[in-house]
């Protein structure tokens, strides 16, 4: 059989000749790049063969770039660039940046890669849990070990992970996590600052009304709303930047819930609002997007950073809250008005019912206080 024959790397383009060669790329990691070779193809093969034989001369005299002389400062701008900044949502991005910047760069972050072992990490996370709540803790770990394990595969800058076996340690007497809500009283007050026509009032209430996360009433659309039903879908999420991203918090953020009469008037009257602002402007300009909130002048998208003003204001009035405190407000509302633990969980998005317990426990404290009375008043005395 005819052994078949080798591509040539070369390729013309527009006139110019261009060839494909493997260098080192800035942190050790070798990747194929495409180069100018001239304008005949000839010029081509000779400016490949002198590359060729200059990248041969630097790894004979070790010149070229060492990954073993890759620190973890250097490791993280790697994972950053091929990761994260392309698989993940902006406020996560931002998050991890901002764990990294914090703790781990000051930490060790010109230590070379492959000087980093298992007791290292585990006592700079032991450290750390002095300082850090449980959720920041956990966050810490997951992203050592992310981080670890991108540098063993696919970038083969260490042969093994040694953030595999971290271990957070145990809290003994771990604080139950508090939520604060809005009173009746303060959210009159809101209501009165932030009437009809404002571009915070329907936010407001989607979240006060449906427990969802400001980013996900802000990317709420027309075609996730059905007013005939009742439900909206939880398709998606508003970034602070004002970008539309089809990545929730978690995966149980993809939700469908239902909504009472008082947001489904909202609603329909914001939706028919909407339709006769559009006349007064060109045809298909007025929330060419279909945004359910949106700037009443302009039609433009709300962002979450738009409502910065709103939080700092929350502060300000009654020494707390923001626009978080609505979705708390709205799921204590609902578990003090008898609902499971369980159907105000899946209605949130929460990941786990764990994650719920844990923010609403004095709630369900509370209720534990009602059975015993429940209990009492069902069964009979014990008889003497």
């Amino acid at each position: 059989m005819q052994s078949k024959k080798k591509k040539e790397p070369f390729r013309q383009r527009g006139g110019i000749w261009y060839f494909r060669v493997k260098v080192p790329g800035k942190f050790g990691e070798w990747k194929w790049t495409e180069r100018k070779g001239g304008k005949t193809k000839t010029e081509c093969r000779e400016n490949y063969r002198r590359l060729m034989q200059e990248l041969e001369a630097a790894e004979l005299a070790g010149d070229a770039i060492n990954t073993g002389n890759i620190d973890v400062s250097q490791a993280l701008a790697v994972w950053f660039d091929e990761y994260v900044d392309i698989n993940t949502r902006d406020a996560t991005r931002k998050s991890y940046h901002g764990m990294m910047e914090k703790h781990v760069i000051p930490a060790f972050g010109d230590v070379p890669l492959k000087k980093v072992n298992a007791r290292m990490l585990q006592r700079f996370v032991n450290d750390k849990a002095r300082e850090l709540k449980r959720s920041s803790l956990k966050k810490l770990s997951s992203i050592l070990k992310a981080v670890f394990s991108y540098m063993v595969n696919p970038c083969g800058f260490i042969e093994y992970n040694p953030a595999d076996s971290i271990r957070l340690p145990r809290e003994l007497d771990e604080p139950p996590q508090t939520v604060r809500v809005f009173t009746p009283g303060e959210l009159k007050t809101i209501e009165e600052h932030f009437p009809p026509g404002h571009h915070y009032y329907l936010a407001i209430h989607i979240c006060l009304y449906t427990g969802l996360r400001i980013g996900e009433a802000l990317g709420l659309r027309w075609q996730d709303i059905d007013l005939k039903s009742g439900r909206l879908s939880v398709c998606g999420t508003m970034t602070e930047s004002g970008v539309w991203q089809a990545m929730p918090k978690t995966k149980r953020s993809f939700r469908a819930i239902p909504f009472g009469e008082k947001l489904h008037k909202l609603l329909k009257q914001e939706r028919k609002r909407q339709a006769g602002a559009s006349l007064t402007f060109a045809y298909g300009t007025y929330n060419a997007d279909g945004y359910v909130c949106v700037r009443p002048d302009s039609g433009r998208r709300v962002s979450t950073s738009d409502l910065r003003y709103f939080n700092d204001w929350c502060k300000t009035t009654f020494g707390h809250g923001s626009t978080h405190s609505l979705r708390h407000t709205h799921a204590t509302m609902l578990l003090e008005a008898g609902e499971s633990l369980e159907a105000v969980s899946k209605r949130l998005g929460h990941s786990s019912i764990v994650t719920t317990s844990k923010y609403y426990s004095h709630i369900t404290e509370k209720g534990n206080s009602q059975m015993k009375n429940t209990l009492d008043n069902l069964f009979p005395a014990k008889c003497e």
